[in-house]
């Protein structure tokens, strides 16, 4: 019955970019001409440090592609002389400005013209034969702006898509082996920095996206990490040369064989791949640093876990025969729902932070079902339960935490064809729950 609401479903009214954006879309074509594109800029000349303030006040944190006071001075150069403006950074200026648009006053209007107007200046580019850093993290940040618009869940599987190209533009751009490691100077290292973490960005889009979809990632194992010079991380932000890299292997190796028909993991492998992936990341939470990203990086290591762990975990005797695997999913599941939670009461203090919400939806989504399904089994072992991170907390503490993200995706049920279809599932489900 979902399914056939969601495929007759009205979704006119959503703010969700096209699914061939941003190698195709309808959209773009008003901006084939670049005065078009400079017409756009003028009129929004009052709000273009706003849009980029707010940028790097709401998304930079989670994605650091860009040097903040690099990318101020190159702005306020092409204020000033437009005509000299790189074509390059245009197209990654112009999604900044969208992603900042939106995240200033949810202005879907001004977002959507300027995410069109960079697919357009991205398709008078060489970006298919001549990619370049730029233009690998301009993708990179238009994947982050399909996420952020209220999208259908089939965007995400465009998302997917999106990145096998930008992966292979990597490749032909040598972004996943270090460049010119044998010179010192200043600039080459700053540079060598710089696409260095672009890859780290790229591959960490990839498996979230795999992780999302269910899709496989492509991504060659022997590409995963292209420096030994890692040391541990003294604050949160250097998990990006850190952690995250140290993590990369690891999640797709097991990603892959979970995928396999051939090569499926016991219980026992699931063990030490859990114990190896804890053992990376039980520092990070500790780490000084942007709240925002020590909640989106926990995220993203649960739900590394949570993966790892289903198919074990839902066995109707995984309480018994998988413990383990049945613990972490319940714990992790109920930790994503506290996240949901915390995401939208940081709103209150840092407005329109609840958009890093968006990325999140389907996971949010799919961990309060998960532990609605634990919740429904008459034999679960919850009030006195103890797993790897404490005491299971007490069942009415969690149908709380149930409730409080239900109301949430009540907000959003109209903004969204897929909330629309999710919401009622969801709340069908939670009102079989026994309430005592």
């Amino acid at each position: 019955m979902a399914m056939r609401t969601h495929m007759k479903g009205d979704c006119s009214s959503d703010f969700a970019l096209p699914g061939n954006y941003p190698l195709g879309s309808m959209g773009s074509a008003r901006y084939a001409s670049l005065e078009k594109v400079q017409e756009l800029l003028r009129n929004y000349r009052d709000n273009i440090d706003t849009f980029v303030a707010r940028y790097f006040e709401i998304y930079h944190p989670i994605m650091p592609l860009l040097d903040p006071s690099a990318f101020q001075t190159s702005m306020t150069n092409f204020c000033n002389s437009p005509e000299q403006a790189d074509s390059d950074w245009l197209v990654e200026s112009l999604v900044v400005l969208g992603l900042g648009a939106y995240a200033s006053s949810r202005d879907e209007t001004a977002s959507a013209e300027f995410f069109y107007a960079s697919e357009a200046c991205l398709a008078k580019t060489a970006y298919m034969s001549q990619p370049t850093p730029t233009i690998i993290g301009a993708l990179c940040l238009m994947v982050l702006a399909k996420q952020v618009a209220y999208a259908t869940c089939w965007a995400l599987d465009t998302c997917w898509n999106v990145m096998g190209v930008v992966v292979r533009l990597c490749m032909m751009t040598v972004l996943h082996q270090e460049w010119m490691p044998e010179f010192q100077d200043p600039m080459i290292v700053k540079e060598r920095e710089r696409r260095r973490r672009i890859w780290t960005v790229v591959v960490y889009l990839d498996i979230q996206l795999s992780l999302i979809t269910g899709q496989q990632s492509l991504l060659p194992q022997d590409t995963l990490v292209i420096t030994t010079e890692m040391q541990d991380p003294s604050k949160l932000e250097e998990c990006w040369d850190s952690t995250l890299p140290q993590s990369f292997p690891i999640i797709c190796h097991f990603l892959a064989r979970i995928n396999s028909y051939t090569d499926q993991i016991t219980y026992d492998q699931v063990l030490q791949y859990d114990l190896t992936v804890r053992q990376l990341t039980q520092h990070v939470t500790k780490l000084p640093g942007s709240d925002i990203l020590r909640l989106t990086l926990d995220i993203f290591f649960r739900r590394v876990l949570l993966v790892l762990h289903r198919r074990h975990a839902l066995d109707p005797e995984a309480a018994l025969l998988y413990p383990t695997s049945y613990w972490t999913s319940l714990d992790c599941s109920l930790a994503m729902m506290v996240h949901h939670r915390d995401i939208y009461d940081m709103a209150a203090r840092l407005p329109n932070i609840d958009l890093i919400g968006r990325l999140y939806m389907l996971d949010f989504f799919a961990t309060a079902l998960t532990v609605c399904i634990h919740l429904l089994r008459s034999d679960a072992p919850l009030a006195t339960a103890s797993t790897t991170e404490g005491t299971m907390p007490p069942r009415q503490t969690i149908l709380s935490t149930l409730k409080n993200c239900l109301d949430i995706f009540s907000k959003d049920q109209n903004k969204s064809l897929c909330f629309r279809t999710g919401h009622p599932l969801l709340k069908a489900v939670f009102e079989l729950l026994p309430k005592e």
